[in-house]
C-alpha cells in the first residue's frame, strides 16, 4: 500500500467535485459540454468520489436507469486520475458506492457501458459482461456489464 492511499477519503460527492476530474480522464479533448450526462442533476443520482486532501483522484455516478424493465442503477462516469490508477483508489471507491447503494436503497441491480479496457477491472468486483461488443461513437468499444449486490450486505 502506498502512503498516500492512506490520506483518500471516499464520500457522497457533488457533481461540481468531479465533473474536472470525469473531463480529463474519460473526454479528454472533447468538450465539456460531452462530460454532462443527462441525469447528472436527477436528485436521485448518487455521485461519489476519492480525494486526497482536496484534490477529486477518483470518482463515479450511479443513475435511476432500468435494466430489463426493471429498477436499477446505472454506473457512469468511473474514472481515476492518471496518477492513482491501479493503486487501489477505484477500488475503494466502487466498494464504497455498491456498500452504499445496498445498504441505503431497495435496488439490487446494478449496471454500466463499460470501456472495454476496463471490463477485467470490474470482473474482479463480481461485474459480468451481459453482452456482446458494442461502438460508442466519440468514445470507443464497450460490453454492457451487470453486477448483483447481495440482499444480505444490508445492515
Amino acid at each position: 500500500m502506498h502512503a498516500q492511499e492512506i490520506d483518500i477519503e471516499i464520500r457522497r460527492a457533488g457533481i461540481g467535485e468531479i465533473m474536472d476530474l470525469r473531463h480529463a480522464v474519460l473526454r479528454p479533448g472533447l468538450p465539456r459540454a460531452t462530460t454532462m450526462f443527462d441525469g447528472d442533476n436527477d436528485p436521485q443520482t448518487r455521485h461519489y468520489g476519492a480525494f486526497a486532501g482536496s484534490v477529486n483522484v477518483g470518482c463515479v455516478s450511479f443513475m435511476l436507469r432500468p435494466w430489463d424493465d426493471e429498477p436499477a442503477f446505472q454506473l457512469r462516469g468511473m474514472a481515476t486520475a492518471p496518477q492513482w490508477q491501479r493503486r487501489g483508489a477505484g477500488a475503494k471507491l466502487l466498494a464504497f458506492a455498491e456498500d452504499d447503494i445496498a445498504r441505503n436503497t431497495d435496488l439490487t441491480t446494478l449496471w454500466c457501458n463499460a470501456r472495454v479496457e476496463a471490463v477485467s477491472f470490474y470482473e474482479k468486483f463480481g461485474w459480468q459482461v451481459a453482452s456482446e461488443q458494442f461502438f460508442i461513437p466519440g468514445v470507443g468499444p464497450h460490453h454492457k456489464m451487470l453486477r448483483q449486490l447481495s440482499a444480505n450486505s444490508r445492515r
